[in-house]
């Protein structure tokens, strides 16, 4: 029960600052495309930091970072199941071109960053940021590779141009990330006056500002929701191809996951079980919007998608549902 306490403490911190985001949109009190400019700023300044004082300052053991390897692996995996079952229901549904291509990427890629990082931070500390970072590599990988080539699948299909956007601050702060902690195993720097020094300068200026991620990024959902409007029932159920998405990546995928790690019958740390359910259940990014738009394709599918799949996950049934899930799975190792 504490447990859900917790994550629904969070859902409503979470949904007061996507509320203030929502308001500044309606009103106009923010400069048209203030969305971009803030979406910018979180994937190129605030979010490389959040990843690189976390990992820099976090003291990794080699349970740390095994655990870190199956969320990669995991996360690699469910994202892909998720994307083929969304291929079928594209043809139930009679889903096609543009439509198509991001409805399976809005079922593949959930918001990992925005919504998830807040929420994880809350409810595990630095801990759930660092097993997040890894989930996120997972995601980012099948993204900016696959995800690129739905994106701009009806312009070209140039694998190695997709391939460069894996070379970005995000995955640099991960890189340096890992080089900090190969040179504490290693050599036991952060024992040394010099790095002592130098670092608690470092972590004390870049540490806050990578933590304004977590209100800045609901901030951006807010501004994205109030973009979205509805005229009347017609309007709602032309989207149901949305609640159905929601469903299988609000719920479905995410039990799928459940059912797995059940019968490994406690083989894997709780907090891999956790880290992955959870961010299974994490609504459609809101990425996918800013690359549908960037590549000419369905903009509008994209934002609908964020739109339905955030509103149902803030009435946080799905996510009290799993909790309790995850906390009653047989087995697994308390």
């Amino acid at each position: 029960m504490e447990q859900i306490q917790i994550i629904t403490n969070q859902i409503i911190i979470l949904t007061l600052l996507g509320l203030i985001g929502f308001a500044a949109g309606k009103t106009g009190f923010l400069p048209e495309n203030s969305h971009k400019y803030i979406s910018a700023l979180i994937l190129k300044i605030t979010m490389p930091f959040l990843i690189f004082t976390t990992m820099g300052n976090y003291t990794f053991t080699r349970e740390t970072l095994t655990n870190g390897l199956y969320i990669f692996i995991f996360g690699v995996i469910f994202i892909l199941i998720a994307g083929l079952i969304a291929l079928g229901q594209c043809k139930i549904l009679k889903i096609k071109e543009k439509t198509k291509n991001i409805y399976i990427a809005q079922s593949m890629f959930g918001n990992v960053i925005f919504m998830a990082y807040p929420l994880l931070k809350a409810m595990y500390g630095d801990i759930g940021i660092v097993y997040a970072i890894f989930f996120n590599i997972a995601n980012d990988a099948i993204l900016w590779t696959l995800g690129i080539y739905l994106f701009n699948k009806h312009n070209t299909r140039n694998w190695r141009g997709n391939l460069l956007h894996l070379i970005n601050p995000n995955t640099l702060a991960f890189l340096c990330g890992l080089v900090m902690i190969f040179l504490k195993f290693q050599f036991k720097i952060e024992k040394t006056f010099a790095f002592q020094k130098i670092w608690s300068v470092f972590y004390e200026a870049f540490n806050g500002l990578g933590h304004t991620t977590i209100y800045l990024s609901m901030v951006f959902i807010g501004l994205i929701l109030s973009g979205i409007r509805i005229t009347g029932l017609g309007d709602i159920v032309s989207k149901l191809k949305y609640f159905i998405l929601s469903l299988f990546k609000l719920l479905l995928i995410p039990f799928l996951a459940i059912l797995i790690f059940a019968i490994t019958k406690g083989v894997f740390n709780p907090f891999v079980v956790r880290i992955v359910v959870l961010q299974l259940a994490m609504p459609a990014s809101t990425i996918v919007s800013a690359l549908a738009l960037q590549y000419d394709s369905d903009y509008n599918a994209a934002t609908e998608g964020i739109f339905v799949s955030t509103i149902l996950f803030n009435f946080y049934t799905s996510v009290n549902s799993l909790s309790a899930w995850i906390k009653d799975i047989p087995n697994i190792k308390k």
